[in-house]
């Protein structure tokens, strides 16, 4: 038996020898294990699908890596209809914020799980950067050089490596996790989505988020319900089975099972929630870019061929319209008041561009009509400033022959002055969180109401006007639950 003893543990220090070998190979970069913990940034079916089977095939068909750019392409950021750019430019422009896969795999990028589960650290910037060059091949790599250093000079993760060695698939999962966890909402709000402050100035971002919102620390597929890697958001009007992806699954809404159920605010207010939704009386304010850090947009222009800002630098009110969904292949305006329409908050922002003046939805009413048009590039634009000045006429516009072959190249052009509606959902505030308090019926109704503007919802006048008017200042919201716990009578003790 001793002699077993001695053969059994010789043989175990041989493997461990090995893992230690293994794990200092894997430490220098040029690592063997490393793909346990994904710092390749390639999917490896030896170590990866033993655990996380079928994902990969899963994510492929995600609405992430499928995505149709024109869903998410808005005119604020380049001035031009999605259409109108080739494929090139589109890789080099949009690509930076593909998590690879899709589109992006016909230039050697494929899909990067570290964009969304790395919780070392990601270079975002770095990627941007790669892809904006045109070096695709090595964008994934530059995201993660430098916490793949770290991971692999560790103390903790060499170790890992040194048990890892012994299996074909990682055992250490608490230091696997540590590598590769869930997504976050740091993950989510600082990269990706960064760009939601600009239309709707959600402070996710911030240091003092709590500040801010009553959902600061919740995750965002605590909302964002996901299933095969598919996160849901909210639904878009009009779309075709070949312009954007189906999900079975949706946002929570706020009354869901685990958030709100059961909340009541009373049978008035309650009533009100078939018209009006949660967000309306709960997101008062929003901060401006003194607070975000980012400019938060109130008009932008691209008339004279490059893009020109107003914007809010301190807080200020969203408007509140009627919502029936996001129209997917059109520009979001404002919408009139149908069947299964909501109350929803608004930042209205009012945008400006120069549009060929061919279609005839645009030509019949540019500044109102909810038709993407035909944009001309700011490029274009820029080159008509025939006499230098810095201002984009419209005789320099009708008159520009880019290709000098005698013709005007936009004879009809027409300058667009558009409202746009980008919907506000995040920012919720209670009680006491948030820029002020929600709303109270004396906001909306009677001689007090500032919040809402009943003419531009359809109404001749204020639907709770009275004779005689009504205080609406002496009424006040309470909150109750259903089947909460009565409340506990006090009493003397009986001796």
């Amino acid at each position: 038996m001793a002699k077993l003893n001695v053969i059994l543990i010789g043989i175990l220090v041989v493997m461990f020898a090995a893992a230690g070998v293994y794990a200092y190979v894997g430490s220098t970069g040029n690592e063997a294990m490393s793909a346990h913990y994904m710092t390749e940034q390639k999917w490896s079916d030896s170590s990866c699908s033993g655990c996380h089977a079928g994902v990969y095939e899963e994510v492929s068909q995600s609405s992430h890596v499928q995505q149709d750019l024109k869903k998410w392409t808005s005119l604020m950021d380049y001035g031009v209809d999605v259409d109108s750019i080739d494929k090139n430019t589109m890789a080099v422009t949009y690509g930076q914020v593909q998590p690879g896969g899709g589109y992006m795999a016909d230039y050697g990028v494929d899909i990067d799980c570290m964009a969304c589960h790395n919780q070392v650290g990601y270079d975002f910037e770095a990627r941007a950067e790669s892809i904006a060059s045109g070096d695709f091949e090595n964008a994934n790599k530059a995201a993660v050089a430098e916490s793949s250093k770290e991971i692999q000079s560790d103390t903790l993760h060499m170790a890992s490596y040194m048990l890892d060695v012994l299996a074909p698939l990682p055992l250490v999962t608490e230091v696997h996790d540590e590598v590769n966890g869930a997504p976050s909402k740091a993950l989510c709000g600082s990269n990706c989505h960064s760009a939601d402050i600009e239309t709707t100035a959600v402070a996710w971002t911030l240091e003092d988020s709590a500040s801010y919102d009553v959902h600061s620390s919740v995750d965002c597929q605590d909302c964002h319900v996901t299933e095969n890697h598919n996160i849901s958001s909210r639904e878009y009007l009009y779309t075709s089975g070949t312009s954007h992806m189906d999900s079975e699954v949706g946002v929570k809404a706020c009354d869901s099972s685990g958030c709100h159920e059961g909340i009541s605010h009373g049978a008035v207010v309650d009533g009100h929630l078939e018209t009006v939704s949660c967000e309306t009386c709960h997101i008062p304010a929003l901060p401006g870019s003194d607070a975000t850090g980012t400019p938060v947009v109130q008009s932008f222009s691209w008339q004279n061929g490059v893009r020109e800002d107003v914007t809010y630098d301190s807080e200020f009110t969203p408007t509140i319209s009627w919502s029936s969904g996001v129209n997917y292949d059109a520009l979001p305006t404002a919408q009139e008041q149908i069947n299964g329409s909501m109350l929803k908050p608004f930042n209205v922002i009012t945008g400006t561009w120069w549009d060929e003046g061919i279609d005839a939805a645009v030509v019949a009413d540019p500044d109102n009509s909810s038709s993407i048009g035909n944009p001309i590039a700011p490029a274009e634009v820029l080159k008509a400033d025939a006499n230098g000045d810095g201002i984009v006429t419209e005789e320099e516009i009708h008159s520009y022959d880019g290709n000098a072959d005698g013709n005007a190249d936009y004879p009809n052009a027409v300058l667009r002055n558009v409202d746009m509606y980008y919907q506000v959902s995040h920012n919720i505030v209670s009680s006491s969180v948030g820029l002020e308090a929600p709303l109270v019926c004396a906001d909306c109704h009677g001689s007090t109401a500032t919040a809402i503007n009943w003419t531009a919802l359809g109404y001749e006048k204020d639907p709770a006007v009275s004779d005689p008017q009504t205080d609406f200042s002496t009424k006040t919201i309470e909150v109750t639950l259903t089947n909460a716990k009565p409340t506990e009578v006090e009493r003397e003790p009986a001796f």
